[in-house]
């Protein structure tokens, strides 16, 4: 009998213990339901209270049927009021796009919400400015303005006198006739005979020579321009033709004095040739024409020459 009565107590233990664990697991059930239905920020409603006294029967009542509140779980939103609205016909392109707004021309810039206009005397941006009223300014002190026929030298051969052209054709020749021999030996044998010679540039027979090149090479620029007048006196070329007269009558004796260095050529027949002779004729008339170009210019000479202009 006693073991009867444990027993039974026994047995409503378990039951009671299997009726709280029961209740537990439905009240995790719907907390976890009321927490997923409640939209973000809020709060779960408090746990339902079993009534005093337990629920009728031992176990508390279901759910009830339908979606939580705030739509089901994972679900989508209802559709908006009126529908959605109908999909474009077949083929048919959406509108284009606004363009966007203008920005300032390539090469500007403008400050940020306006445009500004360019300053006074300046064209659209990128653009060259005019150029000033009137042409360009004055230029610079110490430059003279320039003229017509002011960037080069002139050059008239109809201004040129007589006395002009004879000095620089006198001496041109004189140059040419420092190519000749101006000394010269042979000698005669039985069957042949046979002989050399040495030009105006040999020894210092070139001295005459130079000075007259240089006296119709400054006459030249003179008469071309390139020297001012009165850079160089005409009395210094009158008197630099005369010194090349003068020694080219020195190198005229020196040729027949001459027998070769050290007298090599003494068993020989040595003299002046051909071009002593024309040389000494070319700067007699260089120094004429020079006295005579002078003379025209003004220039106060110890003689007077005669001749044309």
């Amino acid at each position: 009998m006693s073991d009867c009565c444990h027993l039974r107590r026994e047995g409503y233990r378990f039951a009671q213990v299997l009726h709280t664990v029961t209740v537990s697991a439905l009240h995790a059930r719907t907390d976890q339901e009321v927490l997923v239905s409640q939209p973000p920020g809020g709060y779960p409603p408090p746990p339902e209270q079993p009534p005093s006294g337990g629920y009728p029967g031992g176990f508390p009542p279901p759910p009830p049927a339908g979606p939580p509140p705030g739509g089901a779980p994972g679900g989508y939103p209802p559709p908006p009021a009126g529908g959605y609205p109908p999909p474009p016909a077949p083929g048919a392109y959406p509108p284009p796009a606004a363009p966007p707004p203008a920005g300032p021309p390539p090469g500007a810039y403008a400050p940020p919400g306006q445009q500004q206009p360019p300053p006074p005397g300046y064209g659209a941006p990128g653009a060259y400015p005019p150029p000033a009223q009137g042409g360009y300014g004055p230029p610079p002190p110490g430059y003279a303005p320039q003229g017509p026929g002011s960037g080069a030298p002139s050059f008239d051969p109809s201004k040129v006198s007589i006395a002009g052209w004879g000095v620089m054709g006198a001496a041109l020749l004189t140059l040419i006739a420092s190519f000749f021999s101006f000394w010269s030996v042979s000698y005669a044998a039985v069957y042949i005979g046979y002989g050399f010679g040495l030009s105006g540039w040999s020894l210092w027979w070139w001295i005459p020579v130079l000075i007259a090149l240089a006296v119709g090479v400054a006459y030249a620029l003179t008469l071309f321009g390139v020297l001012k007048p009165g850079q160089v006196k005409p009395e210094w070329l009158v008197y630099g033709a005369a010194g090349s007269f003068v020694l080219m009558i020195i190198v005229l004796i020196h040729t027949f004095a001459y027998n070769g260095p050290f007298g090599a050529y003494s068993d020989g027949s040595t003299g002046p040739s051909f071009g002593v002779w024309f040389a000494l004729i070319t700067t007699l008339a260089l120094t004429y024409f020079t006295a005579l170009a002078a003379q025209s210019a003004g220039a106060r000479l110890p003689i007077k020459v005669p001749g044309p202009a």
